[in-house]
């Protein structure tokens, strides 16, 4: 990556005998775990702050780090971002084993150092949740953070985005670029203290909605003073344009503007205000959703700000970077499309904007909800809190085109109650316990596509289910 960061975490932190022992014991940790074909996402991180509390801050970390956070996006956000700097060359360590938090970014940067602490790889690309700015943030200061949105998350996470955006806020260096959504009038105002800012921004689209989206609004009133919020347009639930009748709060004018798409070329087109002339340039994208567009613009701006010229990105972006696998699956048997569609357990949001981009799928469809936590079912001490159905929008499950509807898991019965809010018609409706079950009520032969809703732990139960289905496409083929 070309230019210099903008801030250096390469200084030597301080390595008494407890930082020396704790990296000694967390590497062979971290190894033993490799050999267990353990994914080593958090563990050897906190064995290295059991014996030494003060690990983040004593070792040493890479001269270019870049955290993604947000409540919706960041993983794909970051995984995409990883496959585009890799893509072009770029050696990097990141924590797709999944640890996200303090102890994962530690056990990342184990993995990545020799073992008097040195680290091997100079760029560091990480997905940061956003309670964990108070931890980590206090004892690595990142060169770049991106922030994809704020939105109301999981009660038993996250919660309210006011609290959350407080929690990052306070914790965010004068020292690091900030990468923010101008259309969240939310998360675009984080860290007032620091000016090194770059926004970027979605100019208004055909399909746009006069108002916030869904039956829920994280935005209804003036973040500044309180007053009316009069919007513009709206892409996704609140992003959008809007400004303050009382005050004139508005979204910041972007860096970084997508002012053109064209869903039939799969091109969108970027303008770069903050470059001398205005230049635009064109990307290509895969599966088409706002949710994805979002992922990936902001996955291109954040490369642009690293150095990556417009005509890498671009290049890389037709040799096929994009949404991960687990995130959205396609495949074809007998002529149907089987699509899988992820979403954040117990987040009312992504589980609405899952459905949402279901229903504008074309032709005919079933749907099977797999949402109920699969590791909390099968504990027997957890139990998974279903306020959350309330805040989603299940509605958009009466849409003409879908007309199978199948509910599989633990907490199938508790969904039922929603449902039966939402005047989702029995006829279709089908409640099921297993992912066996799920396939067999499923006629897939009298739709044009199946689709899954699910939980991103429940996977494994989309694959089971989407095999079975498969099967019987091609003996009804085979019948034919």
């Amino acid at each position: 990556m070309e230019g210099k960061p903008a801030v250096s975490n390469a200084t030597k932190g301080a390595k008494g005998p407890r930082f020396h022992l704790a990296m000694a014991v967390s590497r062979a940790a971290a190894s033993a775990l490799k050999l267990a074909r353990r994914n080593a996402g958090q563990m050897p991180g906190v064995i290295a702050e059991k014996i030494d509390p003060s690990f983040l801050a004593d070792v040493d970390k890479p001269a270019r780090v870049v955290f993604v956070s947000g409540t919706n996006g960041k993983t794909t956000t970051n995984n995409l971002l990883c496959d585009l700097l890799r893509d072009n060359g770029i050696e990097m360590i990141d924590n797709r084993a999944g640890g996200n938090v303090r102890n994962g970014v530690e056990s990342t940067l184990i993995k990545n150092a020799t073992i008097s602490g040195r680290q091997k790889l100079d760029v560091a690309v990480m997905e940061l949740d956003e309670l964990s700015f108070r931890t980590v943030l206090p004892d690595l200061v990142p060169e770049v953070i991106l922030v994809t949105n704020l939105y109301r998350d999981s009660f038993s996470r996250n919660a309210n985005p006011d609290f959350i955006f407080s929690v990052m806020s306070e914790n965010i260096s004068p020292a690091t670029k900030l990468i923010l959504n101008a259309d969240d009038m939310i998360s675009c105002r984080l860290a007032p203290q620091n000016s090194n800012r770059v926004y970027y921004s979605i100019a208004r689209l055909e399909d746009d909605s006069s108002d916030p989206q869904g039956i829920v609004c994280d935005l209804t009133a003036c973040p500044q003073c309180g007053g009316k919020l009069e919007y513009d347009y709206c892409h996704l639930r609140h992003l959008g344009h809007a400004h303050c009748k009382s005050c004139g709060f508005t979204n910041p004018e972007p860096d970084y503007e997508l002012v053109a798409l064209d869903c039939d070329a799969h091109t969108f087109t970027v303008c770069e205000r903050c470059h001398e002339g205005e230049p635009t340039h064109t990307y290509h994208f895969g599966n088409y959703s706002i949710t994805n567009l979002y992922n990936l613009f902001s996955t291109v701006v954040v490369a642009r700000e690293l150095g990556l010229s417009a005509e890498a990105i671009a290049a890389s972006l037709e040799r096929g970077i994009n949404v991960t696998a687990l995130r959205y699956t396609e495949k074809t048997v007998g002529g149907k499309r089987l699509v899988a569609v992820a979403s954040k357990g117990e987040n009312s949001t992504a589980t609405s904007v899952a459905l949402d981009t279901i229903r504008k799928e074309p032709g005919s469809k079933a749907v099977i909800v797999m949402l109920a936590d699969a590791h909390k079912a099968a504990n027997p001490k957890e139990t998974e809190y279903i306020g959350w159905y309330y805040q989603t929008d299940f509605e958009y499950l009466n849409d003409p085109s879908i007309e199978q509807i199948v509910i599989q898991g633990a907490t199938n019965l508790d969904l039922l109650p929603r449902l039966r809010m939402a005047n989702i018609d029995p006829a279709k409706l089908h409640m099921v316990e297993t992912p066996e079950q799920a396939a067999q009520a499923v006629d897939p032969m009298s739709v044009d596509s199946v689709f899954w809703a699910f939980d991103i732990f429940n996977g494994g139960d989309v694959e089971k289910s989407r095999e079975l289905i498969g099967k019987k496409i091609e003996e009804a083929s085979d019948v034919r």
